[in-house]
């Protein structure tokens, strides 16, 4: 794959209404930034339609859709540029991945899930200054918030921030550190050039869930899977959506479970079939396989898997520091894959009823 160099020059800056994500005229890329960055373009993400409007039904800043595809999670690079809403032809995608000019930013996303399910607290805005505080070009300052005029109504309003503003600080710096340190990035992001500022995309998350057919849809099945805001433990409950399932008895044979991935707020309306999990728990031993069962109709290519996580004990949430929890990164059997289709986990000197959750993270909403 051969690499290309965006070479981006700020636009001069104005006055916007409300949101420095507001219509514009045309902007080509070239005029977007001001630093040179290293990108790869992502065979057949050139020539691409983007639909791009507001955060909608899905906690971020944007939502974005491919060729008419899923609605997924979409984010402001720029800052100090208009976005150009509503339907985008023409546009061209490109990878961050491997790429150290972006290891910040591509650390972020890959913990942003993790770090969501730490602190339910977290906003979107929080994210979206996070995001803007790891890009060197165009420079952003959490501490002049208020000189940036364009961000008033949606960042910021008469002064005052809609975001935590030390708790950007410390997960900055907490990112800053982590790359300092030297940790392994193997991940990275997706950048749409379109005719507004540059708009950015990750992979979905993804949770395993028991569904039977109501009306002939779909539908959660309680007997066997609990979303996280529903309280199965008495005063405790998260903001963030996924499944615990269970319990489930030793020797209660092979059972199955769909994947769903950005199925915000348990609605599965809302979200994409992207496979299925097998699990079995016999002899103290329980065994639960991901596979990709199906085909992304944008790619036409079967959805793959870039990370999973599989929590399995005798309470439906692991705990951290003594308080139950829902982050992926605490489920105790994690792993980071190359684009798989299927995955097994096998955990064993388990005993009485247990109860999972089956996390992963989902390629396919892009080429």
């Amino acid at each position: 794959m051969r690499e290309v160099v965006l070479i981006i020059v700020l636009m001069v800056a104005g006055l916007f209404a409300f949101s420095s994500c507001d219509p514009s005229t045309h902007t080509e890329l070239a005029e977007s930034f001001d630093s040179v960055k290293e990108v790869s373009p992502v065979p057949g993400g050139q020539d691409v339609t983007m639909n791009l409007e507001k955060e909608g039904n899905l906690d971020s800043f944007f939502t974005v859709s491919l060729d008419g595809s899923s609605e997924v999670e979409g984010w402001c690079i720029e800052w100090n540029e208009h976005a150009s809403f509503g339907l985008n032809s023409g546009t061209n995608l490109y990878s961050t991945k491997g790429k150290d000019a972006w290891k910040g930013l591509n650390y972020f996303m890959k913990i942003k899930d993790d770090l969501r399910a730490k602190d339910p607290e977290l906003k979107y805005q929080d994210i979206q200054v996070i995001i803007w505080s790891l890009i060197d070009k165009p420079v952003f300052d959490v501490d002049k918030i208020d000189e940036y005029e364009n961000l008033s109504g949606r960042i910021y309003y008469n002064g005052n921030p809609y975001f935590n503003v030390q708790k950007v600080k410390d997960i900055v710096s907490q990112v800053k550190q982590s790359i300092s340190e030297g940790v392994q990035v193997e991940t990275g992001v997706i950048l749409i050039e379109n005719d507004g500022q540059t708009v950015m995309i990750g992979d979905e998350t993804a949770f395993a869930v028991k569904t039977k057919s109501v009306g002939g849809e779909k539908a959660v099945d309680r007997d066997y899977s609990t979303c996280f805001d529903e309280e199965i433990i008495e005063n405790v409950s998260f903001a963030n959506w996924g499944w615990t399932n269970g319990p489930i008895s030793e020797n209660s044979g092979e059972i199955k479970y769909d994947i769903y991935a950005g199925a915000g707020q348990c609605d599965l309306s809302k979200g994409t079939l992207v496979g299925e999990l097998t699990v079995k728990y016999s002899g103290g031993t329980f065994t639960a396989t991901y596979k990709m069962t199906e085909t992304s109709p944008y790619s036409g290519k079967t959805y793959t898997m870039t990370e999973t996580h599989l929590w399995v004990g005798s309470e439906p949430y692991p705990t951290q520091n003594g308080k139950y929890t829902v982050a992926p990164g605490h489920y105790g059997n994690v792993d980071d894959h190359d684009h798989i289709t299927e995955f097994t986990y096998e955990i064993t000197g388990l005993s009485g009823p247990v109860y999972f959750i089956a996390h992963a993270v989902v390629s396919g909403f892009h080429p």
